[in-house]
């Protein structure tokens, strides 16, 4: 697991460079899209430290908020209504007054259906399909927790909880990287995962 770790520090070093670029513009849709993949990267970060401090329920927690930020980061940029993203930029008791709440993770899922790029779209429902229920169990102290949390993670799965974080990280590297609005650093995405083929996952696992 050292080995995956350092590898994925790695790939994450590679990926955190594209943010040095910084968005396209500022307009709103981009700024809160562009903030919520930085959200979705320091989720992974933090995952990979409570891994190494073998805190695995909390690190299977974070999963489920590094996929919330990054699926909000895409439907802000292709979904959202302006309203919607100008409700982001509102203060909070502006917000609690606001009877228009924002969606949920399916609902952004959907509305993301014809507007974003097909593969990004599959990817995400496939996640959700799989991860999901686990992921929730996890969170709210369910039976998932309770039986891994008393009887020990195997490493095979903390392997997984680390790459399917990894997964998470490219799509968010991918999304920051058509933020930029630089086709090269698009491409970029493609051949560092190659590069980094042996820390990310090829099917999405149970947790």
């Amino acid at each position: 697991m050292d080995n995956l770790l350092e590898n994925s520090e790695s790939l994450n070093s590679e990926f955190s460079r594209i943010f040095e670029y910084g968005p396209f513009d500022d307009s709103k849709r981009i700024s809160a899209s562009w903030i919520m993949c930085l959200v979705a990267l320091e989720h992974s970060s933090n995952l990979r430290q409570l891994t190494m401090c073998g805190n695995y329920t909390s690190a299977i927690c974070i999963i489920r908020s590094q996929f919330e930020a990054l699926t909000r980061a895409a439907w802000l940029f292709y979904a959202a209504s302006d309203q919607k993203v100008e409700n982001t930029f509102s203060t909070l008791s502006e917000l609690s007054q606001n009877a228009d709440q924002k969606p949920n993770n399916a609902e952004m899922i959907k509305a993301l259906e014809g507007k974003a790029p097909a593969q990004a779209v599959a990817m995400f429902s496939k996640f959700r399909d799989v991860q999901w229920k686990g992921l929730n169990s996890y969170v709210h102290g369910g039976i998932h927790a309770l039986q891994r949390h008393g009887s020990g993670y195997p490493i095979q799965l903390v392997e997984q909880i680390i790459k399917s974080s990894n997964g998470l990280l490219t799509m968010t590297a991918m999304m920051a990287a058509i933020l930029t609005g630089n086709e090269v650093i698009v491409k970029d995405i493609t051949r560092i995962q190659r590069r980094h083929k042996d820390c990310l996952p090829d099917l999405l696992p149970h947790l």
